[in-house]
């Protein structure tokens, strides 16, 4: 089955501290790209995150935005703490100086909290469970957008089957028509011969070798059984779980390739109608493959 490379997916999910939501988007790219939108304090699972990605996709460029907020009304990515190592250094010192100069007196708390680098702020940090609770909800977003890729991917599959057929259908036009147009031909010269002797017996050997050499120039048999065979490859790949879009695309220029050689091959002019047709499918199928895993 197919996957397409256009897919959205989002999730939300909270515990008693932190509430996390997760969008990630994909479009089509010939490699896999992520870019990602993480607060700051969560840059160390940038690397998990992509990793997961990377795991069950195999094409695409996403785009992943992710937000946590605290539950709480605190907001904010920063967490405010007490310097209690530089506060103790500092009582000490006060506590110093009133005994060397025998101060009276107690040492308030406005002194210390004056004092500068107190009280700090650090970046959130989070536990484990907390960390988990992240991935898991990239991975339900992730989820979420491989299902819509799926979908749409089925529906590729339909339309690409569907303009198969019709190459089907025209090589098979294109290949019983070629004795049709060896007969056309030496009918055509043996009127043509006719016209400009006045009537005077042909050499039969004469035009069986006339005719031989145009059979020679313009058969295509190999040409079709080729054809005949990188369609059955398609078909079969139609078929086959997995990202298949690149082998998909060498397999439509294989087919383009052999179509235009019956092109270049073949002046009948109902031969040349049915390779436009063909191309004409094979350019709807190309612009198909660009969204396909």
């Amino acid at each position: 089955m197919l996957n397409s490379m256009t897919g959205y997916g989002r999730s939300e999910k909270q515990n008693g501290v932190f509430a996390c939501k997760a969008e990630v988007r994909s479009v089509n790219n010939r490699f896999i790209e992520i870019n990602t939108r993480l607060p700051k304090f969560l840059s160390a699972l940038e690397l998990p995150i992509k990793k997961l990605i990377k795991s069950r996709c195999a094409r695409g460029s996403f785009d992943l935005f992710l937000i946590l907020e605290k539950n709480d009304d605190s907001g904010g990515d920063l967490e405010i703490k007490p310097n209690l190592g530089l506060a103790t250094q500092y009582f000490d010192a006060f506590q110093q100086i009133k005994n060397e100069l025998g101060l009276a007196g107690d040492i308030q708390i406005d002194a210390l909290l004056g004092m500068k680098d107190i009280i700090k702020t650090e970046p959130l940090t989070l536990d484990e469970s907390q960390e988990k609770m992240v991935l898991e909800t990239v991975e339900e977003a992730l989820t979420a957008l491989i299902e819509m890729r799926r979908e749409e991917g089925n529906n590729l599959q339909k339309d690409l089957a569907e303009r198969l057929q019709g190459i089907h259908q025209l090589t098979r036009i294109i290949h019983e028509r070629q004795p049709l147009v060896l007969e056309e031909y030496r009918n055509r010269l043996n009127e043509k011969i006719k016209t400009l002797t006045e009537g005077m017996e042909l050499d039969e050997n004469r035009m069986a070798q006339e005719t031989a050499l145009l059979a020679d120039r313009c058969d295509i048999s190999e040409e079709i059984t080729r054809l005949g065979s990188h369609l059955e490859q398609f078909s079969d790949l139609l078929k086959k779980p997995g990202p298949i879009g690149r082998k998909m695309e060498f397999i439509t220029q294989e087919i383009n390739r052999e179509t235009n050689t019956i092109g270049s091959k073949s002046a009948d002019f109902q031969i040349s109608q049915n390779v436009i047709e063909i191309k004409s499918l094979l350019e709807k199928i190309r612009e198909q493959l660009a969204n396909i895993e």
